[in-house]
């Protein structure tokens, strides 16, 4: 029981600590301040936190949302940063068969809540991040024998890496054939899908293979509709439903393999 209790704090902690890291992550990245370099600070007044400011969940709580110094209100993305990486930490963990994927998928899960976060935001994504996704689900299902088997061309149609490409191509086929069904009637072109969703719909497929990741997209393309009609007029960001989509999928699963 002590056993449990223990595991179940590391995993909080560790979960509450990456949110935290997350968003100051991207706090940092598309306001250009140095990453890794600079100790945590206020982005109000500029002063470095102490300790006491950085424990992740309790001191949102006990500063009342606001900065120590300056009481300007932190923001409560910050917070929802903290317990959306406690959840992620959970999933990757009961998800996983070996240390190394609970790893890999943790660290897959965060860098596409960053994605996710910075479309929102900007309704574009950095391609560095947009690549590190892609090469952790290469990762997370790494099997030299098919690398090998792809390279030479051997047994060319099984494997989730050819799935993945597979998967991407089609995608792109269908981003061309909405635009030109758009501009059938219209002289403008819209897509439906970008390059970024592309990627990382062929990260999904080299995870879950072909048909699953069908199956993720189509679960974004109706979590999205009501967005879509509410606000037409405005460009709507992808990425956070394909992000939804794919962790309702992964607890699905977790769910699943529980009860059998």
């Amino acid at each position: 029981m002590q056993g449990y209790i223990l595991k179940f704090a590391f995993l909080t902690i560790l979960g509450l600590s990456l949110g935290s890291f997350c968003m100051c992550f991207i706090d940092r990245f598309y306001k250009n301040y140095p990453i890794f370099s600079a100790r945590s600070y206020c982005f109000s007044c500029y002063k470095k936190l102490e300790i006491l400011d950085l424990i992740p969940f309790f001191s949102y709580i006990f500063l009342k949302a606001r900065c120590r110094f300056c009481k300007e209100k932190i923001p409560i993305r910050v917070f929802l940063s903290e317990i959306l990486g406690a959840i992620f930490v959970f999933i990757a963990y009961f998800f996983s068969k070996n240390l190394l994927e609970f790893l890999v998928l943790t660290f897959y899960l965060f860098v596409f809540l960053a994605l996710s976060y910075i479309d929102i935001k900007f309704k574009a994504v950095p391609q560095l991040l947009l690549w590190f996704l892609f090469f952790l689900a290469l990762i997370l299902k790494l099997d030299i024998n098919e690398f090998v088997h792809f390279l030479i061309f051997e047994d060319f149609k099984s494997g989730f890496l050819v799935q993945a490409f597979s998967f991407a191509g089609f995608l792109f086929l269908l981003k061309s054939f909405t635009a030109y069904i758009k501009n059938f009637r219209s002289k403008g072109i819209q897509e439906n899908l970008g390059d970024a969703d592309i990627i990382v719909c062929a990260s999904i497929a080299r995870i879950f293979g072909f048909k699953e990741s069908f199956m993720i997209i189509f679960c974004s393309a109706l979590l999205a509709l009501p967005f879509f009609i509410y606000n037409k007029k405005n460009e709507l960001p992808f990425l956070p439903f394909i992000n939804t989509a794919f962790i309702g999928y992964l607890v699905f699963l977790i769910f699943n393999q529980e009860l059998k």
